[in-house]
């Protein structure tokens, strides 16, 4: 359970909203620096007790320990080869290990960074932190749990401005501490602001039109919630204006991932991609090769590649070809192929259908080591409405067999799908019976914010190469992780989860090929049980 604990607030220069000629006003916002300073820097490390953290060229601030970070307990007891033949190295759940672990409450959590960034004169003035256990749960093929313990204790700190919720990438303070209070993470990504000026913005009847022209017909709206968005520090942005919050839930009833529109009246939106042309006639999507755009046949085992596929306009995502673009950049220029990128009405749901349901699966999300999907989700599934309808416009989690092609990961950027429980069935219940052989499913306990890059983030993560004395490469739901904290905002918990095969074994620790050790398979009649992890961004 998550407890709260309001830092003290300090001089404040924003104002509440204004009314003129009719219609409301908001504060605009210039940026009077972004990120830290080297000095900032050195002293946040100090404070927190940490030899050395590193600091992006934006000025934003990332910590993740080695060893500790989310670490799981487990042992090697052997190793193998895979389909491809591929080396693998078998690991079992210390489940001992695990009972013994502890954290610290969420109280000390609290007290502890409050300590921390006030000694490094970083104390954010007007925000309120809130402190979440980071969990991890086994259960048998039953559902009865056999172990489930903390990892860590994280206080994420929320913002606001003119009295309006301020969150995105770039209002981001998160410090993670392990059982005996030393941090194990921190992302630190904030900007000074100072009023400059106002502008009139819409109102609630002319948000929600606003939200529904960017949103599309296949979304409904619910909501149209006034709010500050932040964006990355990389973005350059010099100010800081007011924006909407769209919600709602598509017309196969999956839940629309959050998307931002500007609140002035005049502001436009942004200009939607061209849609990808037909398959069979598209020229290759970025990072793909042209010969397995238009068809599966050149595809071949033995080799480790990826594909990406989402929804895009057609289901109002207008970033999706954008964060599409740049998870598959980071693979093609480490040589790795992408087997296929499909969006908008090319994005198809037999794609990750299984064959035995009128599916072809195995020529596409199952036919590569490692599938990202962006788009609208549920507990049950995720959406293809208002792009494709085929076979149909919802793959239902009853529809999936992954694994018993190629694929080791399945990276479901979308919402809910790993919510713990929807309709009375668990999350085990739900996606269990979709593991074939698939080693794990990284996604969402929560609804999720529309991105540009988040693929890109965690391919990176994944795929990066040591230097000096940081920078390599994380495991993959590590990655997922750690892609998700630095993108979307506490509200959000990310989540994952894989099998448990005979005598415990696990592949919860897997890298991408060639990173680090990799599980072997488990067929989906040896599965005993399940793992699952979670944690808030």
């Amino acid at each position: 359970m998550a407890v709260a604990l309001a830092v003290p607030l300090g001089v404040s220069v924003i104002a509440a909203p204004a009314q003129a000629a009719g219609r409301a006003t908001l504060p605009v916002f210039g940026v009077r620096s972004a990120g830290l300073s080297e000095a900032q820097t050195a002293g946040l490390a100090r404070a927190l007790g940490l030899k050395q953290i590193a600091r992006g060229e934006d000025g934003s601030v990332r910590y993740a320990a080695e060893k500790s970070f989310l670490s799981v307990p487990t042992r090697v007891t052997g190793e193998g080869k895979d389909e491809d033949g591929q080396p693998t190295t078998t690991t079992v759940l210390d489940v001992a290990a695990l009972k013994r672990l502890r954290t610290i409450s969420e109280a000390d959590a609290l007290r502890r960074s409050a300590k921390a960034l006030g000694a490094a004169k970083l104390l954010p003035r007007g925000a309120k932190a809130s402190a979440r256990k980071t969990t991890v749960t086994a259960v048998d093929r039953r559902g009865r749990t056999t172990v489930s313990a903390a990892l860590d204790t994280a206080v994420s700190y929320a913002f606001t401005l003119a009295g309006l919720p301020y969150e995105g990438p770039g209002a981001k303070i998160r410090v993670a501490f392990d059982g005996k209070g030393a941090a194990t993470s921190l992302s630190f990504s904030t900007r000074t602001l100072a009023q400059a000026g106002s502008v009139e913005v819409l109102t609630a009847a002319e948000a929600r039109a606003r939200c529904a022209k960017a949103m599309g017909p296949a979304v409904r709206v619910a909501s149209a919630t006034p709010i500050y968005w932040a964006p990355a520090l990389s973005t350059g942005a010099q100010t800081i204006e007011p924006s909407f919050r769209c919600a709602g839930v598509d017309v196969a009833g999956a839940q629309a991932q959050r998307v931002v529109v500007p609140a002035a009246v005049d502001a436009p939106l942004a200009a939607a991609p061209e849609p990808q042309e037909p398959r069979g006639t598209a020229g290759p999507a970025a990072g793909a090769s042209k010969s397995t755009q238009s068809g599966p046949a050149s595809r071949a085992y033995g080799r480790a590649d990826v594909g990406s596929e989402g929804t895009g306009v057609c289901s109002g995502l207008p970033y999706t070809s954008n964060n599409l673009n740049s998870f598959n950049n980071q693979f093609t220029s480490r040589g790795i192929p992408v087997e296929f990128s499909w969006r908008d009405h090319n994005a198809w749901e037999q794609d990750f259908k299984d064959p035995a349901f009128g599916g072809d699966d195995s020529n596409w999300a199952d036919h590569v080591d490692m599938t990202y999907w962006q788009g609208h989700g549920s507990p049950t599934g995720f959406s293809f409405a208002g792009c494709s309808s085929n076979d149909d416009t919802f793959l239902a989690n009853t529809e999936a067999r992954w694994g018993n092609g190629d694929v080791e990961w399945m990276s479901l950027f979308t919402c809910l799908i790993l919510a713990q429980e929807s309709g009375g069935k668990r999350w085990w219940q739900r996606w269990g019976p979709a593991f074939a052989g698939l080693h794990q499913i990284n996604s969402f306990h929560t609804v999720s914010y529309h991105s540009a890059s988040h693929g890109g983030t965690y391919a990176n993560y994944m795929l990066r190469s040591p230097f000096l004395w940081w920078n390599n490469p994380m495991p993959v739901r590590s990655a997922w992780a750690q892609a998700s904290i630095d993108d979307q905002p506490a509200s959000v918990v990310w989540a994952s989860m894989g099998p448990i095969g005979p005598g415990g074994s696990v592949n919860m620790n897997d890298y991408f090929w060639g990173k680090g050790p990799v599980g072997p398979d488990v067929p989906a009649a040896s599965v005993t049980g399940y793992w699952y992890i979670s944690g808030a961004s």
